[in-house]
């Protein structure tokens, strides 16, 4: 009889649910690693994992998961209402296909988001243009924020680093950038990189992209159509990354693209498609009006350039000696 009885101790002790037993810190730190759809799913497994999903500060909801559009919005309706007003880390979603939310469902889950306090947003839509209520940006917690598929005007910009004093990484992929000026005393990272042209109208005028950030240390404009980059202070920059657009002919003759970046270690300039007898009128005319007045590039370690752009710069630093780079510096 004791043995048996020892036998079905051991039956039930090979059973029993050892994961619902752990603290309750160790029990709310497994679903960080899940989505925030297949936390959600945990509160079936028994009444002591009914809520451990509400108080996870990294929320990560995919478009992906689900079948239909109105399935999507319900569930972040529900997920946000059962949730509250708990602290978050981050939140981030993304949306495939026929999977996104509307203009105001997107911008309501932003407010829900920035009145939470969450200091890392991320939004990837893939499909189609956001065009989110500006009104809502309103954090002093916001740290980071990464948009795809938004469109970002002036007012937009103006109030995102207005009303988010703490900002300091701003990543801005496949948007369709408007916006003509960015200037923050507390940026420190920006990455541009433009949407598809045919979202733009080509009987625009060309304006001027003005960078304002003298705390900004890296620094990455690609694809802008009609902006053409105009660095007023970005004098605390270590790495840029910067594409000239071809159509770009009229860049303000009193800001200096090459000599703003004299502070820079890691410079990467890039040109249009190769196409020798068209393209190397705007660069020589940015080099040649830049290089005559930049200053000397003590910190500059590593230079690279395109194809196009290599032949070019060669023949500047013959006719303008490199005492301009500084001394240790590698070229690729």
């Amino acid at each position: 009889m004791s043995n048996k009885h020892r036998r079905t101790t051991a039956l039930e002790a090979s059973t029993c649910d050892v994961i619902s037993s752990l603290p309750d810190e160790l029990l709310h730190h497994i679903p960080s690693f899940t989505t925030a759809w297949e936390a959600v799913q945990t509160c079936v497994l028994s009444m002591r994992w009914l809520h451990v999903w509400q108080p996870l500060r990294r929320l990560s909801i995919e478009g992906h998961k689900f079948t239909s559009k109105i399935g999507f919005m319900e569930f972040m309706d529900n997920l946000l209402l059962r949730r509250g007003c708990i602290p978050l880390d981050s939140f981030r979603w993304t949306t495939t296909g026929s999977i996104y939310l509307n203009d105001d469902r997107a911008s309501l889950c932003v407010s829900y988001a920035l009145c939470c306090s969450v200091r890392e947003l991320e939004i990837v839509e893939h499909h189609h243009l956001l065009n989110l209520d500006h009104s809502y940006f309103t954090s002093a917690h916001l740290r980071i924020l990464n948009l795809s598929g938004v469109s970002i005007t002036d007012i937009f910009i103006e109030r995102l680093f207005s009303g988010c004093p703490a900002l300091e990484d701003l990543v801005m992929v496949d948007c369709h950038v408007l916006a003509t000026k960015f200037s923050s005393t507390t940026l420190k990272n920006l990455n541009t990189t433009s949407r598809s042209l045919n979202v733009y109208d080509y009987d625009d005028d060309f304006e001027d992209l003005v960078i304002d950030a003298p705390n900004l240390i890296s620094l990455h404009l690609e694809d802008l159509p009609f902006l053409a980059p105009c660095l007023v202070n970005v004098s605390s920059l270590v790495t840029a990354y910067i594409s000239l657009e071809e159509e770009s002919s009229n860049f303000d003759a009193k800001y200096s693209i090459v000599g703003a970046l004299s502070n820079a270690t890691k410079l990467k300039l890039l040109s249009p498609v190769d196409n020798c007898d068209d393209y190397p009128s705007l660069l020589n005319k940015v080099l040649n009006r830049d290089l005559q007045r930049s200053q000397t590039f003590n910190n500059l370690k590593k230079l690279s350039v395109g194809d196009s752009l290599a032949w070019m710069l060669t023949n500047h630093t013959k006719t303008y000696p490199p005492s301009w780079i500084g001394k240790d510096w590698s070229f690729s």
